[in-house]
């Protein structure tokens, strides 16, 4: 993975703890820039918390995908191809 260095006021990050899970920026017909998070290097990270892959999946799914946080809330994915040297 490249390193990260695209700053934009109106882009929404989470917390520092998931910086090597952003795969890119992202753009909309209606919206961007949008900082783009791999799905499953973010659960990757909440396991090494000692969630195990369902709570993983559960806290995701409710408190990191469902919020809220305005026009450059980030997108989440699922790469066809993930970088092998994350």
């Amino acid at each position: 993975m490249q390193d990260f260095d695209y700053m934009d006021e109106d882009v929404a990050y989470l917390l520092g703890l998931y910086d090597a899970c952003i795969v890119g920026i992202g753009y909309r017909f209606s919206s961007g820039p949008l900082a783009v998070y791999s799905i499953p290097m973010v659960l990757k990270v909440m396991e090494g918390w000692g969630m195990d892959e369902e709570e993983a999946q559960e806290y995701f799914e409710y408190n990191t995908i469902g919020a809220w946080m305005g026009d450059g809330t980030p997108m989440f994915i699922y790469p066809f191809l993930e970088d092998t040297d994350a």
